[in-house]
Parts: C-alpha cells; sequence; structure tokens
C-alpha cells in the first residue's frame, strides 16, 4: 500500500513538475507582457478590448536568445471564438510596424500630413480592423520595443538578414499563437513594402517550420522580387513599370486623375516602350518618338526627359516633378513636396519630404499610445532604425531577394489560402504596374489572389478615401476567411 501511495505522490509531483515547467516557460517567451483593457468610441459603436504589450524572445541554434521581437496585441473583448486574428509586419528592414499601426488599421491613427515638428494627436480611427480581425503588430529587433539581445557580429548577421530575419519572426508568430491559445484562429499576415516580400517568406517558413498555416495574406506596396528594380542597367523593366506611376502623379498634381487613362499607359509601358527602347540609342528617330512620348506621360520638361534619353526612374522624376517651383518631391508620394535644399546641384541629398517628415511625429505618438495603454517602466519605441538597414545582410539571391517562388508554393499547396495586394497607384517606390505584371506571370489559383489599387502613394491610407476602401477591401477577404470551414 505504502508502495503504491508512494508511486501516486511521485506522479503527481511530475504532474506538478510539468505544469510549472510550463507555465515557466510560457511566463520566459511571454517577457514583459502588459495588459490592459480599454474601451474606444467611434462612429456608431464603441470598442472594447485589450491591449496587450510583450517581448517575444527569439532563440538562436545553440538555443540561446539572442534577440527580442515587440508585440503590441489588441484583442477586442467578448467575442466569439475562434475569432481572426492579423499580423502585421512593416517595411524596412528596419522599419516598425507604427506606420500601419497609426495610419491605417490600428484602433487610434495620426495624421500623416503637417510639419515634423508639429504636435499630432492620438485620434480615433473609425476605419480601424479591429471590428473584424484582432491585431497583433510585430516589430522585429532593433525596430519599435524589439532589441538586439548579443551585440556579438554572429548575432547581428543571423538576425540582421534575410533568411535570420524570415526564421526568427516566423518563430514569433508561431510563440505568441501557442501563448494565447489561438492556434486553431484563422489567421492573417500583412506586411507592408519590404513586409510584403517577409510575409510570403514567413508565411513559407511557419508551414515547414512550425506547423502553422494562414489562411491569408495582404500586401501593402509589397517588394515582390527586388531583380525587377535592380537589373542590368540595359534593362527597360524598372523604366516601364515606372511609367504608369509617372502618370498617376502628374494627373494628381493637374487634378485630373482618372484611372481608366492609365489603361492607355499600361499598355504602351509593355509593349511599345520596350519595343523603341530596346532598340537603343543609334535609332535616333524611335528614341525622339520615346523621348517625347515619356514626356507627355511625365510632364517633366522635354529637355530633361531628352539629356535622359528616355530613361527617367524615381529619383530623377522626385528631382525634377516640382523643381520649377522651388521643390523636391517624395518618391513615396511625389503630391507631397518641400523645399529645394540646393537648388543648383542636380541630384541633392535630402530629406524625403513624405517618409522623413514622419518618424518624429510617430515616434511621439507611439510612445504616448504605449504610456497610456501599458502600465510600468517603457522602452524607447524606434520608428524606423537605420543602423539596421546599413548592417542588413542581403545574402539571399546573390544578394536580389524574391518572394514570388514561396507566393507559388503556398498558392499551390493550399486551395484555401486568399491573397490580397493593394497599391498606391503614385508610389514611386514599388510601383503597382510591377506587381501587375510580375502576378500576370503565375496561373489563376482559381482566382484567389487580387490586386487592388487606390490613390496615393506607398502609403495610400494616409488619404481618408484610400483609408477606408483599403478597409471594405480586407474586411472582404478577413469575412471570407473566416467563414470557410
Amino acid at each position: 500500500m505504502s508502495g503504491r501511495i508512494l508511486g501516486s505522490g511521485l506522479v503527481l509531483l511530475l504532474i506538478c513538475l510539468v505544469v510549472a515547467t510550463s507555465q515557466a516557460t510560457a511566463q520566459n517567451n511571454r517577457k514583459a507582457a502588459i495588459e490592459k483593457a480599454t474601451s474606444l468610441d467611434l462612429p456608431k459603436r464603441t470598442l472594447a478590448f485589450r491591449v496587450v504589450a510583450e517581448r517575444i524572445p527569439v532563440r538562436n541554434d545553440q538555443g540561446q536568445a539572442d534577440a527580442e521581437v515587440g508585440a503590441l496585441a489588441f484583442l477586442k473583448s467578448d467575442v466569439a471564438s475562434p475569432r481572426p486574428v492579423t499580423f502585421v509586419i512593416g517595411g524596412g528592414p528596419g522599419t516598425s510596424s507604427a506606420y500601419l499601426n497609426l495610419g491605417a488599421i490600428g484602433p487610434w491613427r495620426v495624421a500623416f500630413d503637417g510639419s515634423p515638428s508639429a504636435v499630432r494627436p492620438l485620434l480615433p480611427n473609425a476605419d480601424t480592423w479591429l471590428d473584424f480581425t484582432d491585431l497583433v503588430f510585430i516589430d522585429p529587433p532593433g525596430t519599435g520595443q524589439g532589441s538586439l539581445l548579443r551585440q556579438d557580429a554572429k548575432s547581428k548577421e543571423r538576425v540582421w538578414s534575410v533568411d535570420g530575419d524570415i526564421d526568427l519572426l516566423s518563430d514569433a508568430i508561431a510563440a505568441w499563437l501557442r501563448n494565447h491559445d489561438r492556434l486553431a484562429a484563422p489567421k492573417l499576415l500583412l506586411g507592408q513594402s519590404y513586409g510584403g516580400f517577409r510575409a510570403l517568406r514567413i508565411a513559407q517558413s511557419l508551414q515547414s517550420r512550425q506547423g502553422v498555416a494562414l489562411k491569408g495574406l495582404i500586401l501593402v506596396s509589397p517588394a515582390l522580387d527586388y531583380g525587377w528594380r535592380y537589373h542590368a542597367r540595359t534593362s527597360p523593366l524598372s523604366f516601364a513599370t515606372l511609367l504608369p506611376s509617372f502618370a498617376a502623379a502628374r494627373m494628381e498634381s493637374e487634378g485630373t486623375f482618372d484611372a481608366r487613362k492609365l489603361i492607355a499607359v499600361e499598355d504602351y509601358a509593355s509593349s511599345v516602350f520596350i519595343t523603341e527602347y530596346l532598340r537603343g540609342l543609334r535609332d535616333k528617330e524611335t528614341l525622339a518618338r520615346l523621348v517625347d512620348r515619356v514626356t507627355a506621360i511625365t510632364g517633366l520638361p522635354h529637355d530633361v526627359v531628352s539629356t535622359a534619353q528616355g530613361r527617367v526612374d524615381e529619383k530623377l522624376f522626385s528631382r525634377e516633378f516640382a523643381r520649377r517651383n522651388g521643390r523636391v518631391a517624395s518618391s513615396y508620394d511625389p503630391t507631397v513636396s518641400s523645399d529645394d535644399p540646393d537648388p543648383a546641384t542636380p541630384r541633392p541629398d535630402y530629406a524625403d519630404p513624405f517618409l522623413a517628415a514622419l518618424k518624429a511625429p510617430l515616434t511621439v505618438a507611439m510612445s504616448d499610445l504605449l504610456k497610456a495603454q501599458t502600465t510600468g517602466p517603457q522602452r524607447a519605441y524606434t520608428v524606423a532604425n537605420e543602423t539596421v538597414f546599413d548592417a542588413w545582410q542581403w545574402n539571399d539571391d546573390h544578394g536580389l531577394p524574391e518572394a514570388v517562388t514561396a507566393l507559388r508554393k503556398m498558392l499551390a499547396l493550399d486551395p484555401a489560402l486568399r491573397v490580397l495586394v493593394v497599391h498606391g497607384y503614385s508610389d514611386l517606390q514599388t510601383p503597382y504596374f510591377e506587381s501587375t505584371l510580375i502576378l500576370n506571370q503565375l496561373p489563376e489559383f482559381g482566382g484567389r489572389i487580387a490586386q487592388r489599387n487606390y490613390r496615393g502613394g506607398h502609403m495610400f491610407y494616409s488619404r481618408d478615401e484610400s483609408r477606408a476602401a483599403f478597409r471594405t477591401d480586407a474586411e472582404a477577404i478577413v469575412n471570407t476567411i473566416a467563414g470557410q470551414k
């Protein structure tokens, strides 16, 4: 009898140890987790939700935590389970998720226009996605509240590299799902710019490394294949894909924007322009015809286009588009400009009038949000970190990484996966027509890939009408996914 009692006691002790170990592991994987309940009054509804801020340790092959991923979650209260959850990743490398959080889909937003030093208060965001999906904003190490714990060269090369970044972010997302008991929820991943490239590769990594399948991918102004932009200098690809965005920017400046007029520019860019470009510079008659057409499309001075021999890139366009007015334009949204710091210089070194002007306001706004919605000591929030970008190891695909292969494989593997690709018409950083031509090379996959374009630039959601349209399209795909069996 005593032996049986002793055996039972050992079993009970072992169970207690396993439970305690499991709880300790969960706590270690949710380092500095802070949770707060709140509510927000919006048009025609009040949202009650929890704000959960935490740092998720990610480990190297030796089991050492060499970095932390920041995660800021907004989780709606009193809703049926399983509720969809959308993970959000910014661009970069070295860029946080603050732009999407405070510009498009979080519960609060700030105005994206105005002086960098102007106070921009947090405003309730009527276009938040929290109505139809929980939101988890992910900040890679070195951005937001994510950090690099080990400063040795090997850790930096692993964390700040194409492949290492994909693996550690997929590990962090899987850890969040396990820690919050959300593995059974319909899961989506949203990435912007470089984050769009990341999203596709992370989806593949989650499937293969973690056994986690996503139901939806939303790619915002994505860079799908770096080979399209950084190819042989004699290739017409990047020049051709920029032409429709140049036309959109010109029409915006003239107050004559009409998306239907871009169809003719797209047709020209993908056919006649490429043919005439490839005839080269020695065919003077063809070159003159090309220069005239590009001048009409861009609205740039004829002598500028002629000097460039019809080869207009985003840097030249941004320099010359508003130069006659003594200004320089943003390549993220050419309708935004600032004073020309050096009018005599052909290509002056200047801070981008749109992107650079947002860094200080977003830093203040994210600090205010975290201070108001979390407790305890605050860690500085890093909106964008140039150190990460400068240290980035572009060692994948000979420095020209692409995610189209991952997209093909994921769509072929899962007949339920849906993909939404969205762009701003006048974005020069990741032109919408580039994605159009890339997606045209894929099979139909049952119509499960959709592209939507909105007025505006790289962060088109800075415009009220575009932000609202984006929300409508996102809600449709989330509801479709949530309704799948």
